[in-house]
């Protein structure tokens, strides 16, 4: 099944986007704990945990991945542009003349029932993490997800995360707040693995091999299966 939609969106460079955003998110999560910040990171390690397992994800699926990524893309654009004019945004009709031109451009796809069901599928696992992970039966990696989500959201987790609470009770406010712990760095790692194994076989001559082998050998992980197996 071909999507004239996506016809010059290849999956691959959405794979290299993805790489790039994991490998330079990473950069700034360890450029920023080393200046001192710890929950202010947490939304960027979020986002390194989200994008490892799609990685995986987009390359597992290839050509109908892509036509779900355009898909939710379509979706996205049309709820911005209906948030646009519901709050009155004075060039929200030229960026309705804009979304219509586009849409009118587009050849809707032809699906088979199978073809359409598995498209709804993935449509709807980029939008909803545990599904993806449950797909890859690694649900129980959603906790860590979850846990990064109230650090990244105005939550309790934010609003005490400068308060610290002293022996006899009394609050404290703190000029910066408390580590992430061990949990969120060894995913962090992981999630670097992770990309890093679905990518290099995809380049001439497999070049982070090494690299990965000896990281996985100092973190003890050497017999641990990195990446998940579809099962559902």
């Amino acid at each position: 099944m071909s999507n004239p939609r996506r016809a010059c969106f290849a999956w691959q460079a959405g794979l290299n986007s993805w790489w790039r955003l994991v490998c330079r998110t990473s950069e700034a999560i360890l450029l920023l704990t080393e200046r001192g910040f710890t929950v202010e990171v947490a939304p960027l390690v979020r986002n390194v945990l989200n994008h490892a397992y799609a990685i995986n994800w987009l390359v597992d699926n290839g050509d109908p991945a892509v036509d779900a990524l355009v898909a939710r893309g379509d979706d996205d654009r049309e709820k911005l542009c209906k948030k646009l004019e519901e709050t009155g945004w004075s060039n929200a009709a030229e960026f309705r003349a804009a979304v219509d031109q586009a849409t009118a451009q587009q050849v809707p796809a032809v699906r088979t029932p199978d073809e359409q069901k598995l498209h709804n599928k993935l449509k709807h696992e980029l939008g909803n993490v545990f599904d993806m992970l449950d797909r890859y039966d690694v649900a129980d990696v959603y906790p860590v997800y979850s846990h990064l989500s109230s650090l990244s959201h105005t939550s309790i987790a934010t609003a005490s995360a400068y308060v610290e609470q002293m022996s006899d009770g009394s609050l404290q406010i703190r000029q910066e707040a408390a580590g992430l712990g061990h949990a969120d760095i060894i995913q962090l790692a992981l999630a670097l693995l992770q990309t890093a194994t679905v990518v290099s076989p995809l380049i001439d001559g497999d070049p982070l091999r090494a690299s990965i082998d000896q990281a996985a050998t100092d973190l003890g992980l050497e017999n641990t299966q990195l990446l998940p197996v579809r099962v559902k």
